[in-house]
């Protein structure tokens, strides 16, 4: 794909596809230099670190128009990808970045249509080994209903 040929696509899209092109680009260019991916950028996704409260690591994300289904509510594989990186985070948190680790399993139970504004988990290591992590999260809006549950094993490898 060439400038021009790229120009040529872009020509009769509307406004709000053109911002959709824009928020695309900017995540791209941000996954450049940040820790994060390109999907976590485009979750805006967030990572404030441990609530000792709530005796877990807490993960935003936000609900956007892009990543909406046909129904114009959040896509349940963009649930579940905000769960699986709170959780992969949590592992990051839990035993350093110098280790890598992979999902082994991820059940997720959606519960409530995710609309707008911020999502929240908190996500709970239930079991810590020396390579096996077994985590919990739960999702909530910002009106504190429970959007989702999830439970996952995680492998750590050097």
């Amino acid at each position: 794909m060439t400038l021009d040929g790229l120009l040529k696509e872009l020509q009769d899209l509307n406004a709000i596809e053109l911002d959709t092109i824009h928020k695309q680009v900017q995540a791209l260019k941000r996954a450049r230099v940040s820790p994060l991916a390109y999907i976590e950028e485009m979750m805006n996704f967030q990572s404030p670190g441990y609530d000792e409260q709530a005796e877990a690591y807490i993960h935003r994300m936000l609900v956007t128009e892009e990543l909406k289904n046909r129904y114009k509510i959040l896509h349940g594989g963009m649930t579940a990808t905000f769960i699986d990186t709170a959780m992969g985070s949590t592992v990051f948190q839990e035993m350093g970045r110098d280790r890598r680790s992979v999902t082994l399993d991820l059940y997720v139970s959606f519960l409530k249509p995710a609309v707008e504004g911020w999502l929240t988990s908190e996500t709970q290591v239930i079991k810590k080994g020396r390579t096996i992590l077994v985590l919990e999260t739960k999702v909530t809006d910002e009106r504190e209903r429970l959007i989702a549950r999830a439970s996952g094993t995680f492998f750590r490898f050097s």
